[in-house]
């Protein structure tokens, strides 16, 4: 008694299915928008490096 997605051509899920896809889409453009403007911080110099250059 189980029907196919595919069966129903104006099935909700059928209907939803590109929105879903919107979602996911603008989330990782979001995600890659935030990663791109992450600043890392610069390693700090090891202490025996600071007295190497004193």
């Amino acid at each position: 008694m189980l029907q196919d997605i595919s069966a129903q051509p104006y099935s909700p899920a059928r209907q939803l299915r590109p929105v879903v896809v919107t979602v996911i889409v603008a989330e990782l453009a979001v995600f890659a928008l935030l990663m791109t403007t992450i600043n890392f911080q610069t390693p700090l110099p090891a202490p025996v490096e600071i007295a190497e250059v004193r």
